[in-house]
């Protein structure tokens, strides 16, 4: 089991009354798992995420990553869980428009304390593992939208996390560009990453082995997607 959260709850004050955003989540994930998590907007989903990435703590409740009881950890070891065991993708890109595709790859192993050479080969290895083998020194805006978010994904996987957290990941761009970055998702998954994707599109979340629907901060549903 990479994940399983109990009973989670998060709420935000509001002035005198408070906002119920996640009610009682249960969640399991274990390891080799693609599952999507559908909703709409103001559902929740978002909030979830931000949870199970580490990015906030619950109100309530038990979130195990492994076997670290994550509503017990300090800022400190939170941000080590983010650098080290989960790979995040998101709508927008979030790359760094001074640096090469290269350079923003290898940047969570400078902040891991890789040294330099390691960085380079591991961060040239993910690329290859995309596709951009050709692309190394390309900057951001020498890019595609496809390309930028493959280099985001290379980015997400280059420390070997244990879980790739994938939020509206194709969300930013065209069709054709998101039935890639799609079928690069089920590449990784063959080869063994466990992925967790945020989505509002049906047809995104099919991509998946098992869909999950979030409404009103109410998680339901794990069974097999047909």
């Amino acid at each position: 089991m990479i994940l399983q959260m109990r009973d989670i709850c998060k709420d935000y004050p509001m002035g005198k009354t408070v906002t119920h955003v996640l009610k009682n989540v249960d969640l399991d994930v274990s390891e080799g798992d693609y599952l999507a998590i559908m909703g709409p907007s103001g559902s929740g989903k978002t909030t979830l995420m931000n949870l199970i990435g580490c990015l906030d703590v619950p109100s309530s409740g038990s979130y195990l990553l492994g076997e670290r009881e994550i509503t017990k950890c300090s800022g400190k070891e939170l941000a080590e869980i983010r650098n080290k065991e989960i790979g995040f993708v998101f709508q927008s890109f979030h790359l760094l428009p001074k640096l090469t595709a290269l350079d923003n790859v290898a940047l969570p192993l400078l902040y891991g304390g890789v040294k330099k050479a390691e960085r380079q080969e591991r961060a040239r290895a993910a690329l290859e593992t995309v596709g951009l083998a050709d692309r190394l020194d390309h900057r951001p805006d020498q890019l595609s939208g496809g390309q930028c978010q493959r280099v985001a994904i290379a980015r997400a996987i280059v420390g070997k996390p244990r879980l790739l957290l994938a939020d509206e990941p194709t969300g930013a761009l065209d069709s054709a560009s998101g039935a890639q970055v799609m079928e690069l998702f089920r590449q990784l998954h063959d080869s063994g990453s466990t992925i967790i994707m945020i989505t509002h599109d049906q047809g995104i979340a099919h991509h998946a082995d098992t869909i999950m629907t979030i409404k009103d901060g109410v998680l339901s549903g794990g069974g097999k997607d047909e």
